[in-house]
């Protein structure tokens, strides 16, 4: 059997990897677009000013592949999916043919409308290769960095800037500090210890107008009541799937490529994962649901039935010497707060009408967390 799968991320490698476990007759290939290796692509805010060992970047060594008869192609554009003649054409003039083929393409990052988001020095931080412009620019003495976006990724890479001796502003239109991952109150806590961070400016409920730029060149970022000068504007503003190969290859989409329980498409031997998959009209964007669907999807291409079950996913942040946790429903009938703020220590539970636990907030002290997460009640997001 012939098993194809496009994508270079966790979701690609480990639908990979499950099956060479559950299969030693099966022939695996990886087209990956990028140069490198597959990567664990969170780590990437933070080289942005550490430098990371082989073993903490990259998922396996190159050996890993050889060694489990892995054939890894990398530098492969997928351009045209024929699921009729089960066929595949890339960029590099090859074609090949599958049994059953994964799309583990991932996602972009989405970049607003905003006049000037064409001048040199507006970036986004989504592959390796966008990490060594953005070295390259850092390099060069770049100091005034406004970054758009104040989600989990955006402040993880505004703390990387910081350690790189910029002056860094984050600019956030929800007037609310990560409302998907914090409630009012833990919110509040949060951004009074972010505010006592040097060189770093919050300014949230508000939106960038436009960037200013000379000469072709990036020179400040314009807001309703003034301009923040910026040499470099780094664009975190959430991601989209990629679904424009497996669209034109007239296979279901909506916000992401459509799959069941199964990672099944709606073309026969097809399957998709990872950011780039929506199931049940669900699109995670989590390293670790991409991981479990990539997976489930190994098993159900060897003709298992395996299904996806929905899980407390939880969200983890470590930035400007605060920990967060949170998980499930951050609302609910009930709740209990334990804070401490000599400590900076916050823990918040939430309880349904009925007393059922389903959500909960750490802050400072994250040592409950795995206790929390298995205590979750089952529940959709």
């Amino acid at each position: 059997m012939k098993i194809a799968i496009i994508g270079g991320g966790v979701a690609a490698f480990e639908a990979a990897k499950t099956v060479r476990s559950l299969s030693n007759e099966a022939e695996i290939t990886i087209y990956s677009r990028e140069e490198t290796l597959p990567y664990r692509r969170p780590a990437l805010s933070r080289m942005a000013s550490e430098t990371l060992s082989d073993a903490q970047f990259y998922i396996k060594p190159e050996s890993f592949y050889a060694e489990n008869r892995i054939d890894l192609k990398l530098s492969h554009t997928l351009n045209a999916i024929d699921t009729a003649n089960r066929t595949l054409q890339f960029n590099t003039g090859e074609s090949a043919i599958y049994d059953k083929l994964l799309l583990a393409v991932g996602s972009h990052c989405f970049c607003p409308p905003i006049p000037g988001m064409d001048l040199n020095g507006v970036m986004s931080l989504r592959e390796y290769s966008d990490l060594q412009k953005l070295r390259m620019r850092l390099d060069s003495g770049v100091r005034n960095v406004t970054v758009i976006g104040g989600g989990l990724l955006g402040l993880e890479l505004s703390e990387s800037l910081l350690k790189r001796n910029c002056l860094v502003t984050v600019i956030e239109g929800c007037p609310n500090l990560l409302p998907r991952n914090l409630d009012a109150e833990a919110a509040e806590i949060v951004l009074e210890m972010f505010g006592k961070v040097e060189n770093l400016t919050l300014r949230f409920g508000r939106t960038v107008d436009s960037i200013e730029g000379k000469a072709g060149k990036v020179v400040g970022v314009n807001l309703a009541n003034g301009t923040i000068p910026a040499e470099l504007v780094m664009v975190s503003a959430g991601v989209r799937a990629n679904t424009e190969i497996a669209a034109s290859g007239q296979i279901k989409c909506n916000r992401g490529i459509v799959v069941d329980k199964f990672m099944r498409t709606s073309a026969s031997d097809v399957y998709a994962a990872g950011d780039c998959a929506e199931v049940d009209a669900v699109s995670y964007g989590l390293y670790d649901a991409a991981r479990n669907m990539g997976e489930i999807a190994a098993h159900n291409m060897l003709g298992e039935e395996k299904a996806f079950v929905f899980q407390p996913f939880p969200a983890r942040l470590s930035v400007f010497g605060v920990k967060l946790f949170s998980v499930g429903k951050l609302s609910g009938e009930h709740s209990k707060t334990t804070y401490d703020p000599k400590a900076g220590t916050l823990k918040k539970l939430f309880y349904d009408a009925n007393k059922v636990f389903v959500g909960a907030i750490l802050i400072g002290d994250l040592r409950e967390a795995p206790k929390l997460q298995a205590e979750l009640a089952p529940q959709r997001a």
